[in-house]
């Protein structure tokens, strides 16, 4: 600490853990904005998922901001006047946050109950993280190194503290597991290390599974036990390799419709994955649909292909690199109605079955490979 610096612990504050909170915010808006787009219509329940994690990442954002209101800017104007001007700032952009918050709220109380204006609701969505990620960009970027000469370790803890109260016991856990799922191992133990024993063995005896279970509700993520996903890899492995050593003879169609083998990077191991998946041709390439044969979340194989930029396919003997466009909004439909139903009408099925938009992406510009 400087001299500047006035508080009864004597310690430095670790103002780091002030991005892993953002980075909470910065994943978790855009992430509901693109399952907003993805629900249909007709899932009033899959919408009321979606729209109490919205709810909770609303409030999870207020409790911080009013935290930082009444904890932090009037420390820092004592004792920082020349940086006046830039906490103002600050609070300014706490303003204009919350306005566009309001909108989103509006926009959200009619959505979960008839999920009728989803591109609405996505659209406040994106506006409102424009203008926080503005803020949280220039408040890394010039306050909190403010903080940590300003702020003692014995008044940020308060602030911690005070913000984490503010939230419902269910709202804990669920802060809990979204603050590990964006920290690294060394992040998470700044926060959830100093817990007491008790806390800790029931977060790691049930809390983490209870996270797990809410948030595949929200993501409408695979929550398959451990056998059944031995079962299933098995199963996977198996047809790609009847497809690889025969050329795409045996497996190399399925309802009609011809099939490749698609593997791509894990969006957060990085591994190749490889799985058999019906396809469309295209003026664009092959088009490929996470349909999944009607199960309620996308499968890992596309959500993996969201993240990234380029795959390899096989298509009989043949393998190919190619680049990965996802489609959404009405170029989706488009393609939905034009190409997948046109040559496919029983994919309604699938998605009514799954309640979710069952999303797309067309695989181009193959360059073929030895």
């Amino acid at each position: 600490m400087t001299s500047t610096a006035v508080g009864s612990d004597p310690r430095e504050a670790r103002v780091e853990e002030m991005a892993v909170i953002h980075r909470i915010f910065r994943r978790g808006f855009p992430q509901v904005a693109g399952l907003v787009r993805r629900t249909p219509p007709t899932a009033t329940a899959r919408a009321e998922a979606i729209a109490a994690h919205l709810d909770f990442l609303l409030n999870g954002l207020h409790n911080h901001h009013s935290g930082e209101d009444e904890n932090i800017w009037p420390r820092l104007l004592e004792r920082a006047a020349p940086q006046a001007e830039l906490i103002d700032r600050m609070e300014k952009q706490h303003q204009v946050v919350a306005e566009r918050s309001s909108r989103v709220r509006a926009a959200l109380e009619s959505w979960r109950a008839a999920p009728v204006n989803g591109d609405e609701l996505a659209a406040a969505l994106d506006d409102f993280t424009q203008a926080l990620v503005e803020h949280l960009d220039d408040e890394e970027a010039n306050v909190v190194p403010l903080m940590r000469d300003r702020i003692d370790a014995g008044e940020w803890r308060r602030f911690g503290q005070e913000t984490f109260e503010k939230f419902t016991n269910p709202e804990k856990l669920i802060a809990a597991g979204t603050l590990e799922e964006v920290a690294t191992p060394e992040e998470a133990q700044w926060f959830l290390g100093e817990l007491p024993l008790p806390i800790k063995l029931m977060w790691r005896l049930l809390g983490r599974r209870r996270y797990r279970r809410y948030i595949a509700r929200v993501r409408g993520s695979a929550t398959l036990g451990p056998f059944l996903r031995t079962v299933a890899g098995i199963a996977n492995r198996l047809a790609t390799g009847l497809y690889r050593r025969s050329g795409g003879r045996i497996g190399g169609t399925a309802k009609g419709l011809p099939v490749l083998l698609i593997t791509v990077a894990g969006r957060r191991t990085g591994t190749p994955y490889t799985v058999p998946v019906a396809y469309f041709e295209t003026d664009g390439g092959y088009l490929v649909t996470g349909s999944a044969g009607g199960s309620k979340p996308d499968p890992q194989w596309f959500r993996n292909l969201r993240a990234a930029t380029r795959a390899r396919i096989q298509i009989g003997d043949r393998r190919y690199d190619v680049d990965v466009h996802v489609f959404e909004g009405a170029d989706r439909d488009r393609l939905w109605r034009d190409v997948v139903l046109a040559r496919a009408p029983f994919f309604a099925k699938y998605e009514a079955k799954a309640g979710r938009i069952i999303p797309v992406a067309v695989l181009g510009h193959p360059s073929p490979l030895p």
